[in-house]
């Protein structure tokens, strides 16, 4: 079984006690008032003595079980945070691993030199846009494939076909896969501009990153309110050639493909006021969003993890500023 799927499996079972537990405990109520009744009909009458004693020892022995159900869940509780981060993985996270414990230099150049000035360092067809519906289907199995052991984002090929679908019809240019020097497909990255509503919407919690539709994506020519940094993440089973300096230089592309992606995007819209959100489940992630200027929010996203914001603006000046310190 999948290490999310187990982290997912011990919260459904979570949820599913907390639904019960009013029903227990009026099942424990009810044995304690019979129990009562028995041992006060003891006292009054003695022949019914073995009958208070029997009572006892089930009312004890249900307390216990509770108790002990009761004991185990909390513990489960406190826990899980701890076996979230240790039973699950994100592939953003992984990728920020990566980029955390080698100084790229080069790839905050990349990324400077594109904010700045709107230059590609690098070859623009390392960002493929899925542009059909056998493409989308791809897709949509690379995009359950590379989520598969995520805590909140994972889901089946149906569902993830169905809702990148949806995205596609208003705005084609959402998914794209990443490519290496080979021209193998080696990631993807996800890119999705909100119309107001959604944006609102997301903001406060109330949209969760499996209910975006398309009712919720603003198409070109229509306003913009967020455009939303949906995903990234390496394919499973790639391996780079060239090992360690490969598996850098497989980081340093998916990253920039990414922000390429995000540039083209939001070159829709208005690149230069509307703001970038992204919902974080990675400690990791966190850290190089602060790292690159992301500002936190005080409400945090439909599926529990912390929203982030910036702007493109604030971007490049943060870009800047780290390149220089490098």
């Amino acid at each position: 079984m999948k290490s999310g799927h187990v982290f997912r499996g011990l919260n459904g079972a979570l949820k599913g006690f907390s639904r019960i537990e009013r029903w227990i405990w009026i099942g424990v109520l009810a044995v304690l008032v019979i129990s009562t009744l028995i041992r006060a009909a003891a006292a009054l009458s003695p022949s019914l003595g073995a009958w208070a004693q029997e009572a006892g020892h089930t009312s004890a022995l249900v307390f216990n079980t509770v108790g002990l159900a009761q004991a185990v869940t909390l513990s489960i509780v406190v826990a899980m945070p701890l076996l979230r981060y240790m039973l699950t993985r994100n592939p953003a996270g992984e990728l920020v691993k990566g980029l955390q414990t080698n100084r790229q230099s080069y790839l905050l150049e990349d990324l400077r030199r594109l904010t700045e000035h709107g230059e590609l360092r690098f070859p623009a067809d390392e960002l493929q846009i899925v542009s059909d519906n056998d493409a989308l289907k791809e897709f949509s199995r690379m995009n359950a494939e590379c989520f598969e052991e995520s805590a909140n984002y994972s889901g089946d090929y149906v569902d993830k076909l169905l809702r990148n679908t949806s995205i596609q019809d208003r705005y084609p240019k959402s998914f794209a896969y990443v490519l290496d020097e080979a021209g193998q497909r080696m990631g993807i990255s996800m890119v999705i501009p909100l119309n107001p509503t959604g944006t609102l919407l997301y903001k406060r919690g109330a949209l969760s990153d499996h209910d975006v539709m398309d009712i919720a994506v603003a198409s070109v020519g229509e306003p913009c309110g967020c455009i939303l940094l949906f995903a990234i993440g390496m394919l499973t089973d790639y391996r780079p050639e060239g090992g360690k300096s490969g598996g850098t230089q497989a980081i340093r592309t998916l990253i920039r493909s990414h922000v390429h992606h995000i540039w083209r995007v939001a070159s829709d819209f208005d690149l230069e006021t509307v703001p970038f959100i992204m919902q974080v489940e990675r400690p990791s992630i966190v850290r190089m969003g602060k790292m690159f200027g992301f500002r936190k929010l005080d409400q945090s996203g439909a599926d529990g993890d912390p929203l982030f914001e910036i702007t493109w603006p604030e971007l490049r000046e943060k870009l800047k500023a780290v390149s220089e310190a490098v």
